[in-house]
Formats: C-alpha cells, sequence, structure tokens
C-alpha cells in the first residue's frame, strides 16, 4: 500500500472512531439506561439507512447483515463503517489489522474503554 493511501486510510479509522464516540455520547446522555450495544446497534442502522450510500457499499451492508455479524459495540461499529465504506475486511490482513488498531488507540484516547480484540474475534 502506498505511503498517502496508507495515511488516508488511518485518518479515516480516526475519524470513524472519533464520530462513533460522539454519537454515542449523544445517545447516552439522551438516555442514560441504554447500554453501549444498544446503542451501537442503533447507530449502525442509522448510518447504513440515512447515508446515500453507492451500489457497492450497499452490497457491502447486505452481506455483512447476511453473515449476522452483531454491532454490539462502538469498536465493533467503526469496524463495520471501515468495511462497508472503505471495503477492508479481515482478508485484507495489513490494511485490516492497521485501522483496527488506529481505531482501537483512538477510541482509548477519548476515554472509551476497548476491550482488546484479536482479527478472529472482531469483524
Amino acid at each position: 500500500m502506498g505511503f498517502f493511501k496508507l495515511i488516508g486510510k488511518r485518518g479515516a479509522a480516526r475519524a470513524f472512531a472519533r464520530s462513533a464516540r460522539e454519537a454515542y455520547l449523544k445517545y447516552k446522555a439522551e438516555d442514560s439506561n441504554k447500554s453501549e450495544e444498544e446503542i451501537a446497534g442503533e447507530l449502525f442502522k442509522n448510518r447504513c439507512s440515512s447515508r446515500n450510500l453507492n451500489k457497492a457499499e450497499k452490497v457491502r451492508v447486505k452481506e455483512y447483515l447476511e453473515k449476522e455479524e452483531t454491532v454490539d459495540s462502538l469498536f465493533k461499529l467503526c469496524l463495520a463503517m471501515i468495511y462497508i465504506i472503505l471495503n477492508i475486511s479481515e482478508a485484507d490482513v495489513k490494511e485490516y489489522e492497521t485501522v483496527r488498531k488506529v481505531i482501537e488507540a483512538e477510541l482509548t484516547r477519548l476515554g472509551h474503554e476497548t476491550p482488546s480484540f484479536n482479527s478472529s474475534e472482531s469483524g
């Protein structure tokens, strides 16, 4: 992967993490009884239905839903959006590990407790 492409994907991963954390805090402020799992699921549904997805992104949303993947944390929400928007999956080992680590670090930096995952547990 080229240097500028790598920097761009890292920046996108950070942006997804910041955006997810911001939205999470907004939802949590509105209803403090909601769990992270509930909020992450709602955010996933909202982002996939309200965004103007292109044809390829719509296909990836459909594939993601057909695999019955769960979006039960902000970390998994970010990984799902990285797959849908940037088309980076576990099959893209090096890129995936890079963005996974960036997301984890950014959520931690923002004060969000993120469990440590290995690549076979997330996606």
